[in-house]
């Protein structure tokens, strides 16, 4: 299988901004674009639709929506609409929603069988089968049909998942699995082999399933402002990064101490709290020089596809600029 490069990027742009930015994405050969569809940002299909306007070749969707803010066929609509616009584009990544607690959401019984339905009962509806559907989490009766036919019937859908249970989830029902924030070697091993164990299990080849990656990142020529804008990031994020940031022994006390000082609006206390091993473990920071050999770990690990993620430098423009013309050109090398 060959290596993609992609990007990620959350609704934290005005909105205008987002066609200028995935057309530069575009035009340095990334791969893939996925939109963050978190709660407390723009939402990720409005801003699909405009830049899927405005781009050509390169596949776009949202990483990650959760089925259990919106009903799996709500995002499968919005799935095959874009893939409409898009010609045929559309990738889509679904999750169980990291974000969720903030809205009383409270952990399924069963992740991995809520995970499963959605993602059947979304192909289900793509493929305009009408056969009735009554699972544990959602059901579906034969009238529930599009009344327009999709442009594919069997639209890429990947798994969304910091946690190897439902890692092996995605080697039996996705095209493959993508954890966000990762970027320890060690951990992305451990979540390919667990999406082997999933593929094996249901006879498909764990050759041919994806592991996405999709790191958090801050690049900059200036290698402590790269730095320093990964702390400020990871003050907000560590306390949902369950179950890696125990995984790899984060202090949970730094975390709150962190947090405390971000909410509060000290921005440079909290990142002083947010320790190195943090940036290392959930991040590729630095200069691209830097950020090349991280990049080379996580493929040797098993990893498909590094999507970079937010906040991608002290200046996101220029961090695409470094991304695209010092870091891409190396790694298809």
């Amino acid at each position: 299988m060959s290596i993609k490069i992609s990007m990620m990027t959350p609704g934290t742009y005005p909105i205008q901004d987002y066609v200028g930015l995935a057309q530069e994405i575009e035009n340095y050969g990334f791969d893939e674009l996925h939109i963050a569809d978190d709660l407390i940002m723009r939402p990720a299909w409005p801003i699909l639709t405009l830049i899927g306007q405005h781009t050509k070749h390169i596949k776009l969707g949202p990483a990650i929506v959760s089925p259990m803010m919106a009903h799996p066929v709500y995002h499968a609509a919005n799935l095959v609409a874009l893939d409409e616009l898009t010609g045929g584009r559309a990738i889509c990544g679904v999750g169980r929603g990291g974000l969720n607690p903030m809205v009383g959401l409270k952990k399924p019984k069963s992740t991995i069988n809520m995970l499963r339905e959605a993602v059947q009962l979304m192909r289900k509806v793509i493929a305009q089968d009408t056969s009735p559907f009554d699972g544990e989490y959602f059901h579906a009766t034969p009238e529930l049909v599009f009344h327009h036919k999709p442009v594919r019937d069997d639209i890429p859908i990947f798994i969304g998942t910091w946690g190897p249970k439902v890692s092996q989830l995605g080697g039996e029902v996705a095209i493959g699995t993508k954890a966000d924030c990762v970027a320890d070697p060690g951990y992305v091993t451990k979540l390919r082999d667990n999406v082997r164990i999933g593929a094996e299990r249901v006879g498909r080849n764990p050759d041919n399933i994806e592991m996405i990656v999709g790191p958090l990142c801050s690049i900059s020529e200036d290698r402590e402002a790269a730095i320093r804008t990964m702390k400020e990031l990871l003050a907000i994020y560590l306390p949902f990064l369950s179950p890696t940031k125990e995984e790899v022994g984060i202090d949970e006390e730094a975390i709150k101490k962190a947090n405390a000082a971000y909410l509060a609006g000290d921005h440079e206390k909290a990142a002083s709290f947010v320790p190195d091993e943090a940036v290392k473990s959930f991040s590729l920071t630095g200069t691209p020089e830097d950020v090349i050999p991280q990049v080379e770990a996580l493929i040797d690990a098993g990893a498909t596809n590094i999507a970079f993620g937010p906040p991608h430098g002290p200046n996101a423009m220029e961090a695409i600029r470094l991304l695209g013309e010092k870091v891409l050109p190396n790694i298809q090398r």
